[in-house]
């Protein structure tokens, strides 16, 4: 594989996962304050998002990645006239289906909070709505720039997106508040949906400003697809990617609809029950969800790559970027989940103010979850392999099985008094597992991958376990001394990240040639060498 397409791989990853990093801190500032403030009233904001996100991955899921893909492919083929023509026919296709489910949400408001929560998140979901066509017109651009691999106008538009809605969302949520728990809800989705205007803003003004430096002069091919010819390849990647990707918010659905209702008929009062869903989808998700900002930037760069790896039969360079892919994952998602288990309570007493009850209940939940970390990451840079490789319809059927064995699961558990809320992070964690191992199952076969298992899966898991063992005893060495659980736990990372890397570079897991396509590797391969020659 040239050095230049895997250099560009690495990078893409990077800056979007560090763009994605910086949003989560910035969300979780945002998040943090807003639960503080809204309390129980969080369930109505909680309400929209996952009718919002469903309506979304329409737009926002399967129709970018089908962009990237196909410019991506056609860039490898020098069609450069053919790439630009499927980024206007994208923009059109994406408008209709902004105004389609924004007039959607809008309508059916009323129909949709009365499933949930109750009439007073109607006004919620209409603020919300908005939102659904502006995400829609901004996809065309990040669509177009990833299949560039031109990440950096992606990565603006999320920051922008973030700060806005922490800005706004807060302002807005605590001006409103003092008319009602309801109302200081509406102040946090209309933050939402003015940070994805801004967001819109960015990548655009972005695309416009660099317009000449995109420019490409290889345009010797003209394209011969006709315009119908081109919605048609766009919607036959995109469909079974959408249909994927609306499996996660359906899951969130299934959850709004059945947590509270299935702890109340084995009995559970109105408030208990709130409680416990609170805790799962406001105190722990959000915290879980944090790695899979990186292996989601993973998988979006890993798409065109893999897409322009194929389009020149290069079968070398699918191996070598799908292996690196898999690497990495492993790399981010097993210290995250080791580090949420043995710091489960720590960093939930750090994040949120909540009593001594939901504290036990949330850490319990976290230490459930975290296992699950591992295996959503490896679900989404398979997904990403897969889909650059033209199997889009893969990942699909594996987590539709996958959500199938978690709704069955959370149904028979939660109903067990001894297990309640347990029961749906137990669901949801066996639904990854499900999936990943389908997805892995396939793609070696399939491609006939072959992975060092060493490299790729002992060394990270032997260096997590040293390391959570040392973040979790080290936690309470500092609290004994210091009585503070933000010193305790900022503490107890610093050394479990210092000993992680410190074990993964003493063991080697990335080859010298990997730490030259990593940015900062060129440090670590130095520190790395120094150790080989102690040796």
């Amino acid at each position: 594989m040239p050095k230049s397409e895997k250099k560009s791989f690495v990078k893409g990853a990077f800056i979007l996962g560090a763009a994605g990093l910086i949003c989560k801190v910035i969300g979780a500032f945002f998040r943090i304050p807003l639960y503080n403030m809204l309390g129980d009233g969080m369930q109505y904001y909680e309400a929209v998002y996952p009718f919002y996100s469903t309506l979304l991955v329409i737009s926002s899921a399967g129709l970018p990645t089908a962009i990237s893909r196909m410019v991506a492919e056609r860039v490898a083929l020098g069609d450069i006239l053919g790439a630009k023509r499927v980024f206007r026919k994208s923009q059109m296709l994406l408008s209709i289906i902004g105004v389609v489910t924004m007039a959607m949400m809008y309508f059916g408001a009323d129909l949709i909070a009365a499933m949930t929560v109750g009439p007073l998140a109607a006004p919620s979901f209409r603020v919300m709505s908005p939102a659904l066509l502006i995400v829609s017109l901004m996809c065309s651009y990040r669509g177009y720039l990833q299949g560039l691999q031109q990440m950096t106008g992606t990565a603006m538009s999320q920051l922008a997106e973030q700060a806005g809605k922490l800005a706004i969302g807060l302002y807005l949520a605590a001006r409103w508040m003092p008319r009602g728990l309801e109302y200081g809800a509406m102040g946090a989705v209309a933050g939402v949906t003015l940070s994805e205007l801004l967001a819109l803003i960015v990548v655009g003004a972005f695309y416009l400003f660099r317009k000449r430096d995109l420019e490409l002069s290889a345009a010797t091919t003209s394209e011969t697809a006709s315009d119908k010819g081109i919605i048609k390849g766009l919607l036959a990647i995109a469909i079974p990617v959408t249909i994927g990707a609306s499996i996660m918010p359906i899951m969130g659905i299934v959850d709004a609809s059945l947590i509270k209702s299935t702890l109340m008929s084995i009995g559970f009062d109105e408030a208990a029950a709130s409680m416990r869903f609170v805790a799962l989808r406001s105190n722990v998700t959000n915290i879980i969800n944090m790695p899979a900002v990186l292996t989601i930037a993973l998988a979006m760069s890993l798409v065109p790559a893999i897409s322009a790896a194929r389009t020149a039969k290069n079968k070398k360079a699918i191996h070598t970027v799908s292996a690196m892919g898999i690497k990495l994952a492993m790399f981010i998602g097993i210290p995250c989940a080791v580090g949420l288990f043995a710091l489960s309570a720590p960093a939930i007493d750090l994040l949120y103010d909540i009593d001594a009850q939901r504290l036990a209940i949330a850490s319990a939940l976290m230490r459930t979850s975290a296992i699950g970390v591992v295996f959503l990451s490896l679900v989404q840079t398979l997904t990403g392999i897969l889909q650059g490789a033209g199997k889009q319809h893969i990942p699909v059927i594996n987590l539709f099985i996958g959500g199938v064995v978690k709704v069955v699961l959370m149904l028979t558990l939660m109903r067990n008094p001894a297990i309640e809320i347990q029961g749906a992070a137990i669901s949801t964690t066996a639904c990854y597992i499900v999936a990943g191992v389908l997805d892995a199952i396939y793609l070696i076969r399939f491609t006939k991958l072959k992975l060092n298992v060493m490299n790729t899966f002992i060394k990270p898991i032997v260096a997590s376990l040293v390391m959570g063992g040392a973040a979790y005893f080290s936690y309470g060495l500092i609290f004994e001394k210091l009585a503070s659980n933000t010193i305790a736990t900022a503490g107890a990372i610093l050394i479990g990240v210092a000993l992680y890397l410190a074990g993964i570079l003493w063991m080697q897991m990335f080859t010298k040639e990997d730490l030259a396509f990593i940015p900062g590797g060129s440090l670590l391969a130095k520190l790395q060498f120094r150790q080989e020659q102690s040796h």
